[in-house]
């Protein structure tokens, strides 16, 4: 059985005080914070994005970094940038950026020294910016099932001004998670700039991942708890494979609710299924008992799984927030695996071929969804929208199958015939290189 059943620094900003270097004993304990106050879901669709033609180049944001050094990074991309998929550009407000934060502090590259560092912060460190650089090294999983032992449990405060930044004190690519993990009930903390496996988020309010290359995925849940805010910017998973799972998801289990988190700047490679099985394989799936909805992805590429790129599901009749946001799809590209084939990604040997082009399926909560300045390569399940603007799909029937309250779909045959060209001139494919030059 698959372990992801789904059953299952010395930089301191300019101006700001001198940073701190400290070194976090592995004999150091762990301790429970409070949770804190919750925000309340939001009741109204995130914005549209600025018009893609604000981005000069798919590497602008990379570029304008000129010396890589973290101070003239940091300045560079401290605004978001339009693009599909990442340019280092995206990330969570509430977090310092790498370069940034006023206070520092180094750990051992184990769980342990993390969980003492996050327990140990006073919240006005917090406030005033505190990044936890991890010193080079591997960090141990016990997996990213539902019942997997957590690598850190019950920390962090959502009430907290700001998140708590854990990332490599030595750049991506220095701190690698061979295995899976599972982070529960971690709050006000963000997770950058890792090389993992995959990624469990369980109760993780207002916890984030960041600037990380995944190899089998990430998901976020809600198990019998309220989650919010819990975000992925720039989590990409670059790599193509047969697989007989969902690489990530965003899901609740009965009791549970999640609700306003985004997915911003992200990348997720096509997965196959292996030749003869019978697997049901989505690239983003929308599930779960519970209360599920208000999720955006921004500035992503989704290629999707043999059935489809976004699994939408739909909503929970007892849900007290029916009416309310369900699904934005915000200057993104959605596309149906058989394009993702015709594109950039062959089909291995071994794997099944894709006989649907499907890049949207479910109905989601009709009314209450949002298209804006996206592509949607392939068909769109029947269900109505809230708005769609300046929104393009090839699929033949949106305008009638898939109409909205306000705009509507742009249908453009041409589309279809969208090979590897058109995909790089906009979606530039995330290499280590590429990955390097953005993430520095």
């Amino acid at each position: 059985m698959s372990e992801i059943n789904r059953r299952s620094v010395i930089i301191g900003a300019a101006g700001a005080a001198a940073a701190v270097i400290v070194g976090v004993g592995a004999t150091a304990g762990i301790s429970a914070i409070a949770e804190g106050n919750r925000a309340r879901p939001s009741r109204t669709p995130g914005p549209a994005t600025e018009p893609e033609s604000t981005l000069s180049s798919p590497t602008a944001a990379a570029d304008a970094a000129v010396d890589g050094s973290a101070e003239s990074t940091a300045a560079a991309v401290s605004t978001r940038v339009p693009s599909y998929g990442p340019n280092g550009t995206h990330w969570p407000a509430h977090t310092p950026r790498v370069g940034t934060a006023a206070v520092v502090v180094d750990v051992d590259c184990t769980w342990k020294a993390i969980g003492a560092a996050i327990a140990a912060a006073k919240p006005a460190d917090v406030a005033r910016g505190l990044h936890l650089r991890v010193r080079p090294g591997t960090l141990p999983g016990y997996g990213a099932a539902a019942g997997s032992t957590p690598v850190l449990q019950n920390l962090g405060d959502v009430a907290w001004a700001k998140n708590i930044l854990v990332s490599p004190r030595d750049g991506w690519g220095t701190v690698t998670l061979p295995e899976s993990i599972r982070l529960n009930g971690v709050r006000g903390v963000t997770f950058a700039r890792l090389t993992a496996r995959f990624i469990l988020l369980t109760d993780c309010a207002r916890t984030a991942v960041a600037q990380t290359k995944v190899q089998n995925g990430l998901r976020m849940t809600a198990s019998k708890t309220s989650v919010t805010r819990c975000d992925a910017y720039e989590v990409v998973m670059p790599d193509a494979r047969i697989d007989t799972a969902d690489p990530f998801g965003y899901a609740t289990g009965e009791g549970g609710s999640i609700a306003d988190c985004t997915w911003e700047g992200c990348y997720i490679a096509p997965v196959f299924r292996p030749a003869g099985g019978d697997q049901h394989l989505d690239a983003l799936q929308m599930y779960g008992r519970g209360y599920t909805r208000g999720l955006t992805v921004r500035d992503s590429v989704v290629f999707g799984g043999l059935n489809c790129a976004l699994q939408l599901g739909g909503p929970h009749p007892k849900d007290p927030n029916l009416g309310t946001p369900y699904f934005t799809l915000d200057h993104s590209i959605a596309a149906a695996q058989a394009f993702a084939v015709r594109a950039r990604y062959p089909v291995p040997a071994g794997a099944d071929q894709a006989r649907l082009a499907q890049a949207i399926n479910g109905s989601g909560e009709p009314g209450q969804m949002f298209a804006y300045d996206s592509l949607v390569f392939g068909s769109l399940y029947d269900t109505k929208w809230g708005a769609v603007e300046r929104s393009s799909t090839s699929y033949l029937n949106a305008r009638t199958k898939n109409a909205s309250s306000s705009g509507g779909w742009t249908v453009d045959p041409s589309l279809s015939n969208w090979g590897a060209a058109e995909f790089d001139a906009v979606a530039p494919r995330p290499t280590d290189a590429y990955l390097a030059k953005i993430w520095r």
